[in-house]
């Protein structure tokens, strides 16, 4: 039988709060995805170190559309590497480089990129878990209840937690925090 979505969402949280625990983190401490990445020994490159290189393509995802890149992990034998796009803002950067990571800690194997006609192919559950693992890493739930029982807005905690204000959002949503802070105040 299949997991359900709740298993799989519990093993991945579980799982990026071992890592935060194994990086000597509090559920209120801010996770710095460089040190986590040299935790787990893969190298982290930024976009912008490829402009001589390949300029033309550096140009169209730094500067003319930086949406349409984030980043993606490369293999190399078995070890990784992670190339994220540094045109983003410190917070998406994070976001990106948790969510690449995420895919290393669940241990995934590699897919192809584009399928034979070009076009961009992706394994949804694959990507669902690793975004489920870079808010868990980025943001922890017993932080994120407690800073919302303490009256502080998504503002707030995304500068505590060096995440996006729609990741904090996304994370509340989720994880159903304001209800549970809600509930924590009235005991």
């Amino acid at each position: 039988m299949p997991p359900t979505a709740g298993f799989v969402k519990k093993h991945v949280t579980d799982l990026a709060y071992q890592t935060r625990d194994e990086l000597g983190l509090s559920p209120f401490d801010r996770l710095d995805p460089l040190v986590l990445a040299d935790y787990l020994e893969i190298p982290v490159l930024r976009l912008s170190e490829f402009q001589m290189d390949n300029p033309e393509a550096s140009e169209y995802f730094l500067s003319r559309d930086p949406g349409a890149f984030s980043g993606l992990t490369v293999f190399h034998g078995t070890g990784r590497i992670i190339l994220h796009n540094d045109a983003h803002s410190p917070a998406r950067q994070a976001s990106n480089i948790c969510h690449e990571l995420g895919h290393g800690l669940l241990l995934h194997d590699p897919t192809p990129a584009v399928d034979g006609s070009g076009c961009r192919e992706w394994d949804q559950v694959m990507e669902d878990q690793a975004q489920w693992m870079a808010g868990a890493l980025l943001i922890h739930e017993v932080g994120l209840v407690t800073a919302l029982r303490r009256g502080n807005d998504v503002r707030d905690i995304a500068r505590r937690y060096g995440a996006s204000e729609d990741m904090v959002s996304w994370r509340i949503n989720m994880t159903g925090a304001h209800r549970r802070a809600r509930q924590a105040a009235r005991r």
